[in-house]
């Protein structure tokens, strides 16, 4: 079996502070997990600062990332994807060791381009994957278009409620952008709701779809549209907002089918996968 480690950025981004033993020391863990398809890139957070370590393993190719003084209560969480990736999966080999892998087709070769571990603060990461990964990359097709490109943030399921530190279930995703960028239908439909809600969305836009499916939009903005209007997909519906119960500006983004709540990744166009994992 060939490794190569990764080459770890020597200088930092503006302002940040490298882990140190006593940071390590104490009780940190990983917060989010992100594959960024559309931009060929891994970004991972923890709770405090970290100082990742990262190699390269041959026969069968894999990208393997280990956060020393992390930990990680669940068992190993695995994620199929498809060509040239196989899997990703976040898991603990050790006590106070979170590990991070990526493993690729048995006939993917990495080549020589090299790798990087980049802090974009001591707890955010990223690794930018080789050119080859994106052109050899399976897309799904979808009915539904992103209704906001901007930084992924949360996603569907249990976590740590960052105003009330509760566990508590994330009915969607959370996408971060500036106040004002303008939030997008979604698909085609009839407008539902629209305006105020006081139980912690702000100002919020429904629409129910032609198939019965409903997306919600809150912490919104200004809002361009009203009840009983209908509108076309990629037609400007609110602008970004922080209003209601919200830590910043960004679209709380869900979806329902049949009064069930689903994880708005499984319908939207593969553009991420997310390990959430703040709950643990």
């Amino acid at each position: 079996m060939m490794r190569k480690f990764l080459s770890l950025v020597s200088a930092t981004c503006a302002g940040a502070v490298l882990a140190t033993d006593s940071v390590l020391a104490k009780a940190n863990r990983l917060e989010t997990f992100v594959f960024n398809l559309s931009e060929n890139r891994i970004e991972f957070s923890t709770q405090a600062a970290v100082q990742p370590k990262g190699m390269v393993i041959t026969d069968p190719t894999r990208l393997v990332i280990d956060l020393p003084g992390t930990v990680f209560h669940r068992p190993t969480v695995k994620r199929p994807i498809g060509n040239p990736i196989q899997e990703v999966r976040v898991g603990q080999p050790e006590p106070g060791t979170t590990r991070l892998v990526v493993e690729f087709a048995p006939d993917f070769q990495m080549g020589n381009e090299p790798l990087y571990l980049t802090p974009l603060s001591p707890k955010h990461w990223s690794v930018q994957l080789p050119s080859q990964v994106a052109a050899l990359q399976q897309r799904a097709r979808s009915s539904f278009i992103w209704p906001l490109i901007g930084e992924l943030t949360a996603g569907f399921g249990w976590r740590i409620h960052p105003i009330s530190g509760e566990k508590r279930l994330h009915k969607g995703i959370d996408i971060a952008a500036p106040i004002g960028t303008p939030i997008f239908a979604a698909a085609d439909g009839v407008v539902k709701e629209a305006g105020w809600d006081d139980s912690g969305y702000g100002n919020k836009v429904v629409i129910k779809h032609f198939d019965g499916t409903e997306t919600l939009y809150a912490h919104t903005n200004r809002l361009f549209v009203s009840v009983g209007q209908t509108v076309k997909q990629g037609q400007p519906i609110a602008e970004v907002g922080s209003t209601g119960r919200s830590t910043g500006p960004h679209l709380h983004f869900e979806v329902l089918k049949e009064e069930q709540l689903l994880d708005p990744l499984a319908v939207l166009p593969l553009r991420y996968i997310l390990f959430d994992v703040a709950a643990s």
